[in-house]
């Protein structure tokens, strides 16, 4: 090709134009599901039947607490069975860093 400018530059020489729509895009890979194997199935149980002391040890101390000492720390009798739950540990986080916004505060203690 003689092509003084290229298809892709051709927008930043006339802005106006449609040229932006002839830019070669990278294909659209879908990306494959992995499921965890057996073996790794079988270590996170084996992880979670480790854990389930230490898991008791704090359900039993929180449990211990008043309303008003869960209420220090940020949670209510009714949230105490989603503790370890991931899902409940990023969506305070979440909650924590919006109120630090909003009282415009950028460090934790």
């Amino acid at each position: 090709m003689n092509a003084r400018v290229a298809r892709q530059d051709l927008s930043y020489v006339l802005p106006q134009t449609m040229s932006h729509y002839f830019r070669d895009e990278p294909e659209i890979v879908p990306v494959e599901e992995v499921r965890p194997g057996l073996f790794e199935r079988l270590g996170q149980a084996l992880r979670w039947i480790a854990e389930m002391p230490k898991r008791r040890a704090v359900m039993d101390e929180l449990n211990m607490l008043s309303d008003h000492e869960l209420a220090d720390i940020g949670l209510t009798r009714a949230e105490l069975p989603r503790v370890f739950d991931p899902g409940f540990a990023a969506e305070r986080a979440a909650q924590r860093d919006s109120a630090r916004l909003q009282h415009g505060l950028t460090s934790a203690f």
